[in-house]
């Protein structure tokens, strides 16, 4: 039996921090929407075969044993048969854009679907967050405001349909390194407000709203820690806004960055100018 699933990425509209727990881990507020940019994964299953697991990918540098998220995700569901799993990847890694978890959460759906729709989706998000922080809203879709460690999520409207461009380009930063700079620089979120202000413009935006307006709610408290690091990041954002971006920010913990255009001939120009610098670029646009 076979099947292909779509694993679409996601973007953060607005990533701020609300406490340090005490396990170390931080409790967060964002708002994230999935995006049409999509990895597809491709499950073929045997189950008369004896019991395993093989991953190939048309990527470099993606592993293809049980280091893979894909691998890790089909682990927890296989009981018996030999699972082949292609992975078809266009979501750059390292980026912010939740391009693995996106590919673990399409393997729990896709496999579920194989196996006879064992688990509802509320079940496969809850195997989803033993995986990752990001697999649970990979599994919802949508427009999410996410908090907790991930895994509180409350639907609510999907962003303006208006063409993105995402591009990534330059030397990444670890997720683990941007949390320890930020402990570092709001001396462990000991006094920090976030700023709810921001991300209300932006569940208050409708369609009749500027998307300048809207524009003015994009926050990503990472962009204070890796930006100055890493300077491709102001580089994409200064070619996004040159060529009619109404709004740029960084997603996730980096580094791929995004804008948000009007109209799409505007983002074929920005698109083509960054894809002319050498960078990885795509357009794509919000996945309801």
């Amino acid at each position: 039996m076979q099947i292909s699933i779509n694993a679409h990425a996601k973007i953060n509209l607005f990533l701020d921090i609300v406490s340090l727990r005490e396990d170390s881990y931080h409790n967060i507020l964002s708002l994230m929407q999935a995006v049409t940019l999509h990895d597809v994964i491709t499950l073929d299953y045997d189950s008369n075969a004896d019991r395993s697991i093989e991953i190939v990918c048309n990527a470099k540098g993606i592993p293809c044993d049980e280091k893979n998220l894909a691998y890790k995700a089909a682990d927890m569901l296989l009981e018996r048969g030999c699972l082949k799993i292609a992975i078809e990847k266009n979501i750059p890694s390292e980026a912010g854009l939740a391009g693995g978890s996106a590919d673990a959460a399409a393997t729990l759906i896709g496999l579920n679907e194989l196996l006879g729709n064992r688990y509802s989706l509320d079940e496969l998000k809850t195997i989803g967050k033993k995986l990752g922080a990001d697999v649970p809203f990979c599994i919802e879709g949508g427009s999410c405001i996410v908090e907790g460690i991930g895994e509180k999520m409350t639907k609510c409207a999907p962003m303006p349909d208006f063409p993105l461009v995402i591009a990534r380009m330059g030397v990444g930063m670890s997720t683990p390194t941007a949390y320890r700079k930020l402990d570092e620089k709001f001396d462990r979120f000991k006094n920090y407000s976030p700023k709810i202000d921001m991300l209300e413009i932006l569940l208050e935006s409708n369609e009749n709203t500027p998307l300048s307006d809207y524009c003015k709610g994009l926050y990503n408290i990472f962009e204070e820690v890796v930006e100055p690091e890493r300077p491709a990041i102001t580089t994409i954002k200064n070619i996004l806004s040159k060529n009619g971006a109404c709004g740029t920010l960084m997603t996730g913990s980096g580094t791929a960055v995004f804008g948000i255009f009007e109209n799409e001939e505007a983002a074929m120009r920005a698109n083509s100018a960054l894809l002319s610098i050498g960078a990885t670029s795509s357009i794509c646009y919000p996945k309801k």
